[in-house]
């Protein structure tokens, strides 16, 4: 997955390969601190939330069933998203488009002035093609934040691996998100937390944090307003990334149904990377979610250790069919930490991630703590000014 960096803009904005190591040197800067909590208000649809008392399990296999696009046939998603430019003088502005013609058949694409990335499913084979050498932040982040609205069901077009719900440890609390009342849901594994609306059941933010047995810390946050209904489903117009107080990315949604799709859009791209990625008609029901079942923490040396290097850092994972990593990317964080962030996460181990009863290979990004002298969470560092 390789590729040849852009130089220009044709946009008349800074180039997205520059804007990507803004993003990443954002990253670096403020891991050194929480990400904020986002307040973010929602709206509409249905009303079988309100008064209940069912399990903190149940409301979040709800909520998902109303984020779940992949049951009505096929659909379109496009997203318009905004990146502000570094210096406040106006957006870099990127479409997203998820063209879904079944669980078997479906197309990714990024687009933006001299940059592409595509995604292709069809006939069990997974391919993709970039222009850029490696993942860039700001399309990660995003979708992930699609994803995370139906737990990343296998049925979507996803690559990152889906949430095992049925497995998964579910605590609730209430609270207020920007004055409406929210049942907030954190699961053990992942570190993730959703404040959902208790009326309707819309999702109103989710923060996701990393834990190892270096420390814990939150890396993400994400929020999504202006809920509309999209057949049996309610699916926010606004979705929004931030980071330590910071928008990273806001993306305007847009949703279609009964879509005609060329087949030839679907077709994989010349020069494209494969893996198989097997699919079925009942694939959300066919998979095992693969699991983090060792990680080993970073050895940090009496020169990093001197010059006070800490935060986080972020690396792309490939992991093979038996749950080894096979490659390690860093993508954020500081440089200096990317040797020993690299040697340890190289040595993680999952169980393997499953489809349609064929283990398969994926991506994962890996977010490794460095917590300072004397403190065993990252989220404890203060801020540098």
């Amino acid at each position: 997955m390789t590729g040849t960096s852009v130089t220009e803009s044709t946009a008349g904005f800074p180039t997205i390969g520059y804007f990507s190591k803004y993003m990443e040197a954002i990253l670096t800067r403020f891991s050194k601190q929480v990400l904020s909590h986002l307040l973010v208000a929602g709206m509409l649809l249905p009303s079988a939330f309100a008064g209940t008392k069912e399990s903190p399990h149940d409301t979040l296999v709800k909520s998902f069933q109303q984020g779940n696009l992949w049951t009505m046939g096929p659909v379109k998603l496009t997203a318009n998203v905004r990146l502000p430019k570094p210096d406040h003088s106006g957006d870099i502005t990127l479409q997203y488009t998820l063209s879904w013609a079944g669980p078997e058949k479906w197309r990714a694409e990024w687009t933006a002035g001299g940059f592409d990335q595509i995604t292709v499913l069809n006939n069990g084979k997974l391919s993709y093609l970039s222009n850029q050498p490696k993942a860039l932040v700001p399309t990660l982040q995003f979708e992930t934040a699609v994803a995370l609205l139906d737990g990343g069901n296998p049925a979507g077009p996803y690559t990152i691996p889906p949430l095992d719900i049925e497995k998964a440890k579910v605590e609730a609390s209430k609270q207020k998100v920007n004055g409406v009342d929210a049942k907030c849901l954190t699961l053990s594994d992942p570190l993730d937390t959703y404040c959902i609306d208790a009326a309707n059941g819309h999702i109103l933010t989710v923060s996701t944090k990393t834990s190892t047995t270096s420390g814990s810390a939150e890396i993400g946050s994400f929020e999504y307003s202006d809920y509309t209904a999209v057949g049996d489903a309610g699916y926010p117009g606004t979705i929004k990334v931030n980071y330590a107080k910071q928008l990273l990315e806001e993306g305007k949604v847009t949703v279609s149904k009964s879509e005609k799709f060329d087949d030839k859009l679907f077709a994989a791209p010349d020069k494209s990377t494969s893996i198989d990625w097997p699919s079925c008609p009942d694939v959300s029901k066919k998979f095992a979610a693969p699991h983090l079942d060792k990680s080993v923490p970073p050895k940090v040396s009496d020169a990093l250790k001197k010059a006070k290097k800490y935060g986080l850092v972020w690396v792309m994972v490939n992991v093979g069919k038996d749950g080894s990593v096979t490659k390690a990317i860093l993508i954020a964080g500081d440089p200096d930490l990317e040797g020993p962030a690299i040697e340890a996460v190289k040595q993680y181990k999952y169980t393997p991630y499953t489809r349609c009863g064929q283990a398969v290979e994926f991506q994962n990004v890996v977010v490794v703590p460095f917590a300072p002298p004397g403190q065993t969470r990252p989220a404890e560092i203060p801020i540098e000014h």
